[in-house]
């Protein structure tokens, strides 16, 4: 490192800090091998993120997108990648006119439990814009339609969450009577066992049914084994 003559990292020591911090914290939160994250290691993956990204780019929100994509630590590109997909996103949702949807309620009590699941897997259906694994694009009315859809269901089942995400009163009333409706359940975790949020919805779909409907839980093994993408 010592040896680079253009380090952006010296030109702007606060912003490489920052960036270290968030790598640090990265390292906390997934699986590695013994060489991985030493100090020389970090400073250089820490200079070749400020080169693309601005502080802004490193915050708790990215740095959950990241930990929850990689089990072990990731190979630079790898990282890049990841970052680079929700910094994107941010940026479009900014364009768009949806960050006050998705920036939460500031002051207010934050989502803890099953409210806090809803509102991760409202953002990881953002982040991937509601396009299911095996589609590279969708219609902009279809992804319209699958986050209507998903609003309506976080509204049932956690106003708390949807309010959070949305700014607006979760004026609905909690209705549980899909986990009691096998046909309904069934087409719900069809609809998500092709959903790249399918592991979020699984653990949600799997708590729900065991509160309110433990004899349907057969069905959402069909689905989501037990050892499966839910990870129970």
């Amino acid at each position: 490192m010592n040896q680079i003559s253009d380090l952006r990292s010296a030109e702007a020591p606060e912003h490489a800090q920052h960036i270290a911090a968030w790598l640090r914290k990265l390292a906390a939160l997934v699986s590695r091998r013994s060489e991985d994250c030493g100090r020389d290691q970090m400073a250089l993956y820490a200079e070749m993120l400020i080169r693309d990204y601005p502080r802004a780019a490193f915050t708790t929100a990215s740095l959950q997108f990241v930990a929850e994509s990689c089990e072990w630590w990731p190979p630079y590109a790898v990282l890049r990648k990841l970052l680079g997909e929700h910094w994107s996103a941010f940026q479009r949702n900014r364009r768009d006119g949806k960050l006050a949807q998705i920036s939460g309620r500031g002051s207010a009590k934050p989502l803890e439990g099953d409210d806090l699941q809803w509102r991760r897997y409202f953002d990881r259906g953002e982040m991937a814009r509601w396009a299911q694994a095996d589609e590279t694009t969708i219609e902009a009315a279809e992804t319209a339609f699958r986050r209507d859809r998903a609003l309506s269901l976080i509204r049932q089942q956690s106003p708390a969450a949807y309010e959070d995400i949305t700014g607006q009163p979760g004026r609905e009333p909690v209705s549980n009577a899909l986990w009691g409706d096998p046909e309904c359940l069934r087409r719900s975790l069809r609809d998500a066992s092709h959903s790249p949020m399918q592991a979020d919805f699984a653990r949600m779909a799997r708590s729900a049914v065991e509160k309110y409907a433990p004899q349907n839980l057969p069905i959402v093994d069909e689905f989501f084994p037990r050892h499966g993408v839910d990870g129970a």
